[in-house]
C-alpha cells in the first residue's frame, strides 16, 4: 500500500492558528452515531464532526479561514473535521473506505494521542500533532478513539 507521512506539515504559526480555531469554544461540533456507516454495535460508538466542504461547495463559515493553510489538492470533494472522544476504553473502529470512486485522501492530526489510523496492510499511523498522512482512501482503513487524552482530533481530506 502506498502512503506518505509528513511530520511538521504546517509552519508553527499556521498550525497554531488552525488548532486555536478548531479547539475554540465557538467551533461547532455535530453528533454522529456511526463512525463508518457500517452499523457498528460497539456500544457508545460515536464521534463529533464538522464538515467544512462537501458536494463541491463550502459547508462551513470556517472553510475559508482554515483551508488557506493547506495547498496540496487540485479539486475538493470533502473536508471533514473529526473529534473522537475518550470513552474510557480504546476502540478501533470497523474498516471502511471513504468513497468508492477514484480520488486521493489525507488525514491531518491536530493532537498527540494514543489513537491511530490503521491502513489496509495493518500499518498504524500514530496521531501526532501537525502530522499529515497521504493515502488511498478507496482502500480499507480504520480509525480509533483515544484513551490518554480527552479527544483525538483530525481533519480528513478527500480530493483529486
Amino acid at each position: 500500500m502506498s502512503y506518505k507521512v509528513i511530520d511538521n506539515y504546517l509552519k508553527d504559526e499556521d498550525f497554531n492558528f488552525v488548532r486555536e480555531q478548531i479547539y475554540s469554544m465557538d467551533f461547532p461540533w455535530f453528533h454522529n452515531n456511526e463512525i463508518t456507516n457500517a452499523g457498528e454495535t460497539l456500544g457508545n460508538n460515536y464521534y463529533q464532526i464538522h464538515i467544512l466542504y462537501d458536494n463541491n461547495r463550502p459547508n462551513s463559515n470556517y472553510f475559508d479561514t482554515l483551508i488557506k493553510h493547506f495547498d496540496f489538492f487540485n479539486g475538493l470533494y470533502r473536508i471533514k473535521v473529526n473529534m473522537y472522544p475518550n470513552q474510557g476504553k480504546f476502540i478501533e473502529h470497523q474498516p471502511h473506505t471513504d468513497y468508492k470512486f477514484e480520488h486521493k485522501g489525507a488525514i491531518f492530526s491536530m493532537n498527540d494521542c494514543d489513537g491511530y489510523t490503521k491502513l489496509e496492510d495493518g500499518t498504524k499511523i500514530e496521531s501526532k500533532a501537525n502530522r499529515i498522512l497521504f493515502f488511498d482512501p478507496t482502500k480499507s482503513h480504520s480509525s480509533t478513539n483515544t484513551t490518554n487524552k480527552d479527544r483525538r482530533v483530525n481533519i480528513n481530506f478527500n480530493y483529486w
